[in-house]
C-alpha cells in the first residue's frame, strides 16, 4: 500500500542552509543598523572617512563575493 499526496500544492521544505543564510542576514542587518557612526580607516598611507555602516556593508558585499567565487571554482 503506498501513501499519496493529496492533490493541490506540492510540499517545500526548508533547507538549513537557507535558514542559517537568513539568520546570518538579519544578523548583519541588525549590526549594520547599530554601527552608523562616522570612522576613520587607515589603509598603509590612504585615510578613508565614511560612516561605519558603508563601511560595514561593502566588507559584506566583498565577503559574499569571495564566497561566490570560492564556491564556483569547485
Amino acid at each position: 500500500m503506498t501513501t499519496q499526496r493529496p492533490a493541490g500544492r506540492a510540499r517545500r521544505t526548508v533547507s538549513p542552509r537557507l535558514v542559517v543564510a537568513l539568520v546570518v542576514m538579519v544578523l548583519a542587518l541588525v549590526f549594520v543598523l547599530q554601527n552608523r557612526g562616522p570612522v576613520n580607516v587607515y589603509l598603509f598611507t590612504l585615510t578613508l572617512s565614511a560612516p561605519l555602516w558603508l563601511l560595514l556593508v561593502v566588507m559584506i558585499a566583498v565577503g559574499l563575493l569571495v564566497g561566490v567565487v570560492v564556491t564556483r571554482r569547485r
